[in-house]
């Protein structure tokens, strides 16, 4: 017989009905005659600091098959996990025992529950969950973009209509700044690479986390355009400012 538990599929040792004969000795393996069970879930700070660990136990069976008296031993409980552990086992039940033809409580039963990153199927170990991970391209210069502001259009270029665009390679820190600024071209000559400079060096970013750990993101490369935007370019205003963009903002925070 098997009994789903948390979307495991526990073995039932032995039958569905009560043992009908005496088997003293696996009267204290915790796994006989269970009839269903489930894990202990993992306290906050085990999670947090993916710690490694085990719970030592005794517990007693009633003749009708409930978990009582559990008792925690020494072991790695300082991180809460003794709570978690006995309230899994007050969920555990059990297929009557017979002893000397009657059904009989079983005491003492000693248990050892694992936690871990390890990955085991049961109900005596709990798995750590995968460490967390941010969505998307770790390249993409937008990604995780926290803080930037829209990008300003020198005003004797725009009476000039002069158009113009600046690329830009950089890194961004584990914490998200941005360091480590370069030129990769420019056009016309250098006239908006200390405007479109000023604001890059501004920019910043939230951490991007792969398998728990914040990482740095070298290389990222990214283009600001002035005046006309070329066709499937980005039109974010971050890195892009039409001719009135200006005008625009100036007029945003005269009316705020």
């Amino acid at each position: 017989m098997r009994s789903w538990v948390k979307g495991l599929t526990v073995a039932v040792i032995g039958g569905a009905t009560a043992a009908h004969a005496d088997d003293t000795a696996n009267e204290k393996d915790p796994l006989w005659q269970m009839s269903s069970c489930t894990n202990p879930g993992l306290s906050y700070a085990v999670k947090r600091k993916r710690l490694s660990g085990e719970i030592h136990a005794l517990f007693d069976i009633s003749a009708d098959g409930d978990v009582e008296n559990i008792r925690i031993l020494e072991g790695d409980f300082e991180e809460g996990m003794s709570d978690y552990v006995t309230r899994a086992l007050n969920r555990w039940s059990y297929f009557g025992y017979v002893k000397n033809g009657e059904l009989a409580a079983r005491k003492d039963v000693p248990i050892t529950f694992t936690y871990g990153p390890e990955k085991k199927r049961g109900c005596m170990h709990t798995s750590l969950p995968e460490p967390p991970s941010t969505l998307g391209d770790p390249t993409d210069p937008y990604q995780s973009l926290l803080q930037c502001t829209e990008l300003m259009m020198p005003r004797k270029a725009a009476r000039r209509k002069d158009p113009g665009h600046v690329r830009f390679s950089y890194d961004i820190s584990a914490d998200g700044a941005v360091s480590n600024l370069q030129v990769l071209s420019a056009t016309p000559d250098d006239r908006y690479v200390e405007e479109a400079t000023d604001a890059l060096d501004s920019w910043k970013y939230q951490e991007f986390i792969q398998t728990g750990e914040a990482i740095a993101r070298p290389g990222m490369v990214v283009d600001f355009y002035y005046g006309e935007l070329p066709e499937g370019a980005n039109s974010d205003r971050c890195t892009y400012a039409p001719w009135d963009a200006t005008q625009q903002i100036m007029r945003r925070r005269m009316i705020q």
